[in-house]
């Protein structure tokens, strides 16, 4: 009984500074899980570089039927909305049989067997011709990914005897936004749009992935259904229509906003500074 009463009088004997202290010590613990927050998305591990996919870019047959499907597809659904992303989907596979997969900027890592001036990393130019030394333009219009080194093999015979090519097409894009290693990163052009993200650290806890575009300039180019559909479906940045320099951006949440950030590193820090200076003065 004696000792209870003891434990009373010593607690109601604590000066309200020291009060004011220790509830700056809790105050400062329970900021804590807040600032192990923000250090998540602010420190990560950096990233690996991109593995070689697994799958080979579509043939020409594969995506004409893919086109083809998503016109039938569209053609029987009821809902609009549905509708409109078949047609969209329908759409960028058309263009891009028209186009081919190389616009200008694209770069074309190129190695030829014994010959090392065309053993190079060469740029597609305005026109989608490719300039290598000593050799006349070559059109690179209409020509897919998947048909890129069979096509350069079939042109440059034309000038050098049996010709050994090896051709690997590189994308340089932007990725921006809520990732822990925004920038500027080359990848293969048959790099699906996840890996492209993860390249960049991975997206932070508030990154919201289901509103992801890719922007080209002032214009967005792919809007946040397009690239939820492409990661859904494991597409490649081809499958969308990617260019050189276009930007991918991953936006953050609504609510976690800097000051937010800002003032849960402030609660600890204060809380710190409270337990160092009751630890000091007792």
């Amino acid at each position: 009984m004696n000792t209870d009463m003891t434990s009373a009088r010593r607690l109601l004997s604590i000066r309200p500074s020291r009060l004011g202290t220790v509830a700056g010590i809790v105050f400062g613990l329970l900021a804590l899980p807040l600032l192990g927050a923000h250090a998540q998305t602010t420190t990560v591990a950096p990233a690996k570089p991109i593995p070689t996919p697994a799958s080979v870019s579509p043939q020409r047959a594969t995506l004409t039927q893919a086109a083809e499907n998503f016109e039938k597809a569209a053609g029987s659904e009821k809902d609009a909305n549905k509708r409109a992303e078949f047609l969209w989907q329908a759409q960028v596979i058309r263009k891009r049989l028209a186009e081919g997969d190389f616009q200008t900027g694209h770069r074309i890592l190129l190695f030829i067997a014994g010959d090392s001036a065309l053993s190079d990393t060469f740029t597609v130019k305005s026109d989608q011709k490719l300039q290598l030394p000593n050799l006349p333009e070559i059109s690179l219009a209409g020509i897919l990914d998947s048909e890129l080194q069979g096509y350069l093999e079939t042109q440059l015979a034309k000038y050098i005897r049996d010709p050994s090519v090896r051709a690997q097409a590189l994308l340089r894009v932007q990725v921006s936004g809520d990732v822990a290693k925004p920038g500027f990163y080359s990848i293969r052009t048959d790099t699906p749009v996840t890996d492209v993200v993860m390249n960049a650290g991975g997206p932070s806890q508030n990154a919201e992935m289901d509103k992801i575009e890719l922007r080209r300039g002032s214009s967005t180019v792919v809007h946040r259904g397009g690239i939820q559909t492409a990661i859904q479906k494991e597409l490649t940045m081809s499958d969308i229509g990617a260019r050189s320099g276009d930007e991918l951006y991953v936006p953050t949440k609504p609510g976690t906003s800097r000051w937010q950030k800002f003032a849960a590193i402030t609660a600890s820090i204060m809380g710190i500074v409270w337990a160092v200076a009751y630890l000091t003065n007792r």
